[in-house]
Order: C-alpha cells, then sequence, then structure tokens
C-alpha cells in the first residue's frame, strides 16, 4: 500500500482536534505546510503526492508558485473515510469504540464506589478522544489490577497479591504501585494525601508486613472463649493481625484512651492503672480501624486523646481518627502553648506542605494551625522526651 504523507498528515490534525475525527463531520479544513514535511518526506516526493492528489479530487493545493512549492492543503471532513482507506489507517472512530468495548469490560466487574466512580472519569476521557492508550499507559496490567484489589477482605502481602494477580512477586511494586496510590489517593474514601505510600495501600489490605497493634493499659480481651487481661503487659503488647481479626472485647471501663503518633513518646509515657495508651505509627490501617471501632462500642464513659506531631501531617492524623474512629477525640499536646514552649527545635517548614496546611481545617485544632502558618515551622513530637525543656 502507498503511503500518502500529506494525508497522514491530515488524519493527525483531525485526530488531535476535539470533533474533527468523529463521524458525519463536514466542512473544509486546510493544512499548511511546513519545512519540516519536505525535510521529512522529500520535496520532489511531497509535490508529486499533491499533484496525485489533486488530480484525484481528495484535495485542493495551494501553490507557492506553479506547482513548484505548496504553501497549504484543502480537505473536506467528508473525506475522512477515503484518507483512511488509502493510508491503511484504523479509523480514530473506531479505535475509541474498541477503547470503550474494553473498559466497559472491566468497569462491569467494578463493586465499590471509588472504583466505578474511577472507571467513569476514565470514560470521560476516552469519549472526548483520548485512547485508552494514552490516557491509562498501562491499562492492560492496572485495570485487572485495580478489580482484583477492590474485592480484597483480608491483609494480603503485596508480593503474594502480585505473584497471583500479575503472574510475579515483583510486579506491582515495580510497574504498578505509584500509579495504584495515586488513583487510590483520588478516589478511595480512605486514603487521606498525607499517608505514606504503605499506608494508603493499607486501606485496600494491600500489606508490606503484617498488621501489628500496640497497646500498653488493663485492657481486656477475649480470644477463642478466653478472655486475657493485659494489664501485665506494664511495657506494652503487640496484637498481631491475627488477634486484631479474631479478639472480642467484653464491656469495660477507662478514664482516657489516649492514640499517640510516634513510639519513643508511646515506649516513654508509663502505665496508669485506668489509661490505656495505642501507638498509632501515623494512620491506623483498616483491620486496627475494624478493632478500634469495636473498643469504643464496648467502653463507656472514657475521655478520648490524641497526641502526635504538631505538622500537616499530624494535624492530618489527629482529624483521621477524630473522623473514622473516636468521634470525640480531643488533642493532647497539640495547643499554641505547646507549640511555643518548644518551638527552639523546631524545622523549616516545606513549601508544599504550607500551602496544604492553609487550606486545611480541623476545628479542634484551629488555633495551632494558624500558629504554624506564622511561624512555617513544624515540630516532631519527639522533641518533647528532650531532656531539660
Amino acid at each position: 500500500m502507498k503511503c500518502y504523507y500529506l494525508l497522514g498528515r491530515i488524519l493527525d490534525k483531525c485526530e488531535r482536534s476535539r470533533n474533527g475525527w468523529r463521524e458525519n463531520q463536514e466542512g473544509n479544513k486546510s493544512y499548511v505546510v511546513q519545512q519540516e514535511d519536505y525535510d521529512r518526506c522529500g520535496r520532489r516526493e511531497l509535490i508529486e503526492e499533491a499533484l496525485e492528489l489533486e488530480k484525484m479530487g481528495l484535495v485542493r493545493i495551494k501553490w507557492l508558485s506553479y506547482r513548484s512549492d505548496v504553501e497549504r492543503v484543502y480537505y473536506r471532513l467528508e473525506r475522512l473515510p477515503d484518507y483512511y482507506r488509502l493510508t491503511g489507517r484504523k479509523p480514530k472512530t473506531k479505535a475509541i469504540a474498541e477503547d470503550l468495548q474494553e473498559l466497559a469490560s472491566f468497569a462491569a466487574d467494578a463493586e465499590t464506589p471509588w472504583l466505578q466512580r474511577y472507571y467513569q472519569d476514565v470514560l470521560q476521557e476516552v469519549e472526548r478522544g483520548n485512547p485508552l492508550g494514552r490516557t491509562v499507559k498501562k491499562w492492560k496490567q492496572l485495570f485487572p489490577c485495580l478489580n482484583a484489589v477492590e474485592k480484597l477482605k483480608e491483609p494480603v502481602y503485596v508480593r503474594i497479591f502480585s505473584a497471583a494477580c500479575l503472574g510475579g512477586s515483583k510486579i506491582f511494586e515495580r510497574e504498578l504501585k505509584e500509579d495504584v496510590v495515586r488513583i487510590l489517593l483520588r478516589y478511595h474514601p480512605m486514603a487521606d494525601e498525607a499517608m505514606e505510600e504503605d499506608a494508603v495501600l493499607s486501606q485496600v489490605y494491600l500489606e508490606q508486613y503484617s498488621q501489628e497493634l500496640t497497646v500498653k493499659g488493663n485492657l481486656r480481651i477475649c480470644v477463642d472463649g478466653r478472655e486475657m487481661d493485659l494489664s501485665g503487659f506494664r511495657y506494652g503488647a503487640v496484637l498481631n493481625g491475627e488477634m486484631l481479626r479474631h479478639a472480642s472485647i467484653p464491656p469495660q471501663c477507662f478514664k482516657r484512651i489516649i492514640t499517640v503518633e510516634n513510639k519513643a513518646n508511646f515506649m516513654a509515657m508509663p502505665y496508669e492503672e485506668g489509661n490505656l495508651l495505642i501507638f498509632s505509627h501515623g494512620f491506623f490501617s483498616p483491620r486496627e480501624r475494624q478493632f478500634l471501632l469495636r473498643l469504643l462500642h464496648a467502653v463507656s464513659d472514657a475521655a478520648y486523646y490524641h497526641t502526635g506531631d504538631l505538622d500537616y501531617g499530624g494535624i492530618r492524623i489527629f482529624k483521621y481518627i477524630r473522623t473514622q474512629i473516636f468521634p470525640e477525640l480531643k488533642p493532647w499536646q497539640m495547643d499554641v502553648q505547646t507549640y511555643e514552649a518548644y518551638l527552639p527545635f523546631a524545622q523549616d517548614m516545606e513549601p508544599s506542605a504550607w500551602e496544604k496546611l492553609k487550606s486545611l481545617e480541623e476545628p479542634l485544632l484551629n488555633p495551632l494551625i494558624r500558629r504554624i502558618l506564622e511561624e512555617k515551622k513544624t515540630i516532631e513530637q519527639e522533641c518533647f522526651l528532650f531532656p531539660n525543656t
């Protein structure tokens, strides 16, 4: 099949336009020939092609001088089917229709609102004329991966998931992790932009390591019909993922339940009868969150507190725990007075974090937010442990 360079350039221009590639389009259009066209096609070859196309009645040529230089090629949108036939190219309308059919098969398998919204947005992009290969470059791997991820009901290690779903234990981390995290941050209701990548994946049960919750206090739990009192573990007890899954929590009382963001601060806080300390390590995973919700319903009359870093991430974590787990949560050592006391140990704030904090609303921490924005400095919770402060 002969290669028609000018027709290819016309098709390129039409396919880049918003509607020029669609079926049943009408109207006159033109293409201005550039020096690069001569360089790519060759001057003699381009002129000969222009003469041939003009003779065939497919285009009209505006010549700079009598049939020696082409200035502009005029064409009609109604002739696009002929251009596709002569060049052997697949019409964009057909390519888009095939992409929409592929997309529909994956979207039909989506069960969760977040994934359905994602596919709807991809659908709109393709309908605008952006092919799947351009809109989602790795869609042939990514879509089956997302459909498998949304159906996870129990934690699974990332590499086991990758081997089972993608045919190789390292494919997910090497090729898809970044895209999946980006999609989750935009669409999943439990993903928070302040989360580390692994914490984001944890929200859909993809784990790098076993989920563990560390607690300190006289908590009682029941496992397999036996009640256990954790008060004997005065320096902290670790509940692994299976314990979190199977443990029930009998009714009990605490004066205070305190979630602590950083491990050093958690370890330094002493055991006190009536207090329950919980190491949050950042954002709680789904299984930890489910356990803590059971705790919330088993405990009466407790006061709930959180202590963490005095920065954007720490404030996001506080808001996450308050809105997703403990609705009566109050800040502890997260106020203006504490901030000013440890200001000598503060670190300069990243401009991007400052911009994010500026738009963050958390009613219980708004005075602290304003003070951080004024100073443009943040304080890590570990500073509270410095001697002689």
